[in-house]
């Protein structure tokens, strides 16, 4: 039986904020590649970009380490958006 939900551990190493966790539905088999996070930049409108770090327990908990911010929206304004790549 798989779970429905995990924890989704978002780090920030060697960045001055802070760490932290949110409870995400389990989309598949095998956790999202990217997780994109709506936030702001300078006062505009930004997506911080998380990239898979570490899912050996899965499909309880995965840590995803930050990446970049780039400019942009989530769509239909979520504020967590789970991206799975084709090559993953």
């Amino acid at each position: 039986m798989i779970a429905e939900t995990y924890r989704a551990l978002f780090l920030h190493p060697e960045q001055d904020e802070d760490d932290f966790s949110a409870l995400l539905p389990v989309m598949g088999p095998s956790p999202p590649a990217l997780i994109r996070a709506a936030t702001t930049f300078a006062g505009a409108r930004a997506i911080a970009v998380y990239r898979l770090a570490e899912a050996s327990s899965w499909p309880e908990a995965a840590a995803f380490l930050y990446q970049e911010t780039v400019p942009g929206t989530i769509r239909d304004g979520e504020s967590l958006e789970q991206v799975a790549l084709p090559d993953d």
